[in-house]
């Protein structure tokens, strides 16, 4: 079966889900793309070279997030492909999740003339109204993103200077400056970005929060993107973007914060 959308993967040491879930597109008929940048870990590789059919990237180690985002978009782009669905190697995914990212597609091909990508995800699963599923959205991530590819070209890719942290955000600011707009649908079945990413719940005035420590090394990159980010954007007198990253960086620092007083507390009590 010919399909109308690509599935791309940019992985690091992954976990054993990745796998099925690739096997899973496989059979239903999807070209799927992967750049990998821990190729010593032998287990992707060797399966790709198993399966045959699988376009597999790397440039033999970690040169991060916004190379490995913008490799299998071009190679997708220069062999035909005109969307391609990208996910996080822990995002969990149906074959309903598929259907309904590749019909929506298909359905609202308009989208293509304004927008760079659609950020598909289950917000509103339970949305009865169909037009109260999509709107438009200042910052998406790149996980369950639909990238038309013909746009992405235009705006030269994904920024391979960035290596983890605002790589999303970075071509979210370009996209607007290209002038185009970036989607979101929140009505998709089968999203789980939880459970492979080892997340902890907090209950935090009541409400439960799902966070994790991450490094220091990350958390430095984090902050070092996001400023380096918020000078982009005000250079270019975007005040209003601006303000989104002062937020989201914010917000992420007070949660790493919380998450070590929360697990320093877990401690003592132990």
């Amino acid at each position: 079966m010919v399909r109308n959308i690509a599935i791309g993967f940019v992985i690091y040491n992954p976990g054993n889900g990745l796998l099925s879930r690739i096997q899973m597109a496989l059979e239903l008929g999807y070209d799927i793309y992967i750049y990998d940048n821990s190729p010593q870990e032998e287990s992707v590789r060797k399966f790709c070279d198993e399966k045959g059919k699988i376009k597999y990237l790397t440039g033999g180690k970690n040169l991060g997030l916004g190379l490995g985002v913008s490799s299998v978009c071009a190679q997708a782009y220069f062999e035909n492909n005109s969307g391609l669905v990208f996910f996080d190697q822990d995002t969990i995914f149906n074959k309903d999740t598929l259907e309904c990212i590749e019909n929506y597609f298909c359905d609202h091909s308009e989208l293509e003339l304004t927008h760079s990508a659609v950020v598909f995800n289950s917000k509103k699963s339970k949305e009865k109204n169909e037009q109260n599923c999509f709107k438009d959205v200042p910052l998406a991530i790149n996980s369950g993103s639909l990238f038309y590819l013909k746009n992405l070209k235009k705006l030269n890719w994904h920024n391979e200077k960035y290596f983890v942290d605002c790589v999303d955000y970075e071509f979210c600011f370009r996209s607007k400056r290209g002038g185009l707009r970036i989607g979101e649908y929140s009505c998709t079945p089968g999203f789980d970005h939880v459970t492979e990413q080892g997340d902890k719940k907090y209950k935090i005035f009541g409400k439960y929060y799902s966070m994790r420590a991450y490094s220091y090394s990350r958390i430095l990159d984090a902050s070092i993107s996001s400023l380096r980010l918020i000078g982009t954007t005000l250079s270019s007198g975007d005040i209003k973007f601006s303000g989104h990253i002062i937020k989201f960086l914010l917000i992420y620092i007070i949660f790493q914060a919380s998450v070590r007083f929360l697990n320093s507390v877990d401690e003592k009590k132990a």
